[in-house]
């Protein structure tokens, strides 16, 4: 049997339960969410985690009450950790996906607003493994209420080893090794996975993807602030970058020492 798990705020349960919930039960997949099936006498930390350690997709629910619940964000922060490529955002209400948490900005999500039985229909066939479409992680996608939108899953697991040489002025120099699994988001935030902190850099600045199948890196701005700038061009659009490279954000500059795949 397929089991998911249902990361939501308590202000989505009516949708969980019609929109998701129910469904799945009729196609005798389970469906696990805090709100109908959390054990009352067991500890909830331990329950939840069991319940995201046994699922085989996590599906977390968007809205502006999902962004401002705790509960949600360590869930979602731990499924883009362990389960990669099983993670799907179902839109209930209009929110900026990134407010929930900050890697879901470069997922699509499934839009459940305009056309609820449409998008089961989709949630379906990537659950069934109907679904043919696998593709990249690399595009952003704002809220919008266009019933077409489709979700996008990654598969298979994309992996490189990145070595940089961080300067962050002239006398300043600090060597840095990310595990890159798909993708990597640089930025000032703490949940970046290259965090870089110099007050002109962005939040969330710019992003660097494995391409499948290979070691080879892209570098992609994130609309931040200062720009980003490889080699010293602006970055537009997605650029392949390898070792000799030179990525500046901000007042700081990221010196490309080695690419491994792994």
């Amino acid at each position: 049997m397929t089991h998911l798990f249902i990361s939501h705020s308590t202000k989505d349960v009516d949708f969980v339960l019609n929109y998701l919930k129910r469904p799945s039960a009729s196609l005798g997949i389970d469906a696990w969410c805090s709100a109908t099936d959390m054990r009352l006498a067991a500890d909830w930390e331990h329950q939840i985690r069991q319940e995201l350690t046994r699922s085989d997709w996590f599906i977390v629910v968007l809205s502006p009450d999902a962004a401002k619940s705790e509960w949600v964000q360590a869930e979602t922060h731990w499924a883009l950790e362990y389960k990669r490529g099983r993670v799907i955002p179902v839109m209930a209400r209009g929110c900026d996906p990134s407010d929930v948490h900050i890697r879901l900005g470069t997922l699509q999500y499934i839009d459940f607003r305009t056309d609820p039985d449409k998008a089961w229909r989709k949630l379906q066939q990537i659950i069934e493994g109907s679904e043919p479409r696998v593709g990249s992680m690399a595009r952003v996608v704002a809220p919008s209420p266009d019933p077409a939108v489709e979700t996008t899953v990654i598969r298979s697991l994309r992996s490189a080893r990145l070595t940089l040489l961080v300067e962050t002025n002239v006398t300043t120099s600090t060597r840095r090794t990310v595990e890159i699994r798909n993708w990597a988001i640089i930025g000032r935030s703490p949940e970046a996975d290259i965090q870089i902190v110099d007050s002109c850099v962005s939040r969330r600045h710019a992003r660097i993807s494995v391409a499948p199948s290979t070691a080879q890196l892209t570098l992609s701005d994130l609309d931040s602030a200062n720009g980003t700038f490889l080699n010293g061009h602006p970055v537009t659009t997605d650029q392949g970058i390898d070792v000799g490279d030179l990525i500046e954000v901000g007042n700081t500059r990221l010196r490309i020492k080695g690419v491994e795949a792994m």
